[in-house]
């Protein structure tokens, strides 16, 4: 399994992002579903929305996980704890 995965019970919120250091700009994610990542101007992958709730959401964002080629993806619980530390990064 390709990078970090939480995925919770249904009804949570779950954060996406992408580990900027990892990621290469392969364009993957964004070609798989491009409602919700982009390559951006530098050339690196970013994501149009950080958290997701509808489930659709959530299949397609860990789909992503498994073939993301540097394991740049990253989606979690969006708990009190994970916000925090999301933030501080």
């Amino acid at each position: 399994m390709s990078g970090t995965r939480e995925t919770g019970e249904r009804g949570r919120r779950l954060l996406l992002s992408i580990d900027a250091a990892a990621c290469t700009g392969a364009g993957t994610c964004e070609a798989m579903h491009p409602e919700l990542f982009r390559v951006g101007a530098e050339g690196y992958a970013v994501v149009s929305r950080t958290e997701l709730t509808d489930p659709g959401d959530i299949e397609a964002a860990s789909g992503v996980l498994d073939v993301c080629p540097t394991e740049a993806v990253r989606l979690r619980r969006a708990d009190a704890a994970g916000e925090q530390e999301e933030r501080a990064r």
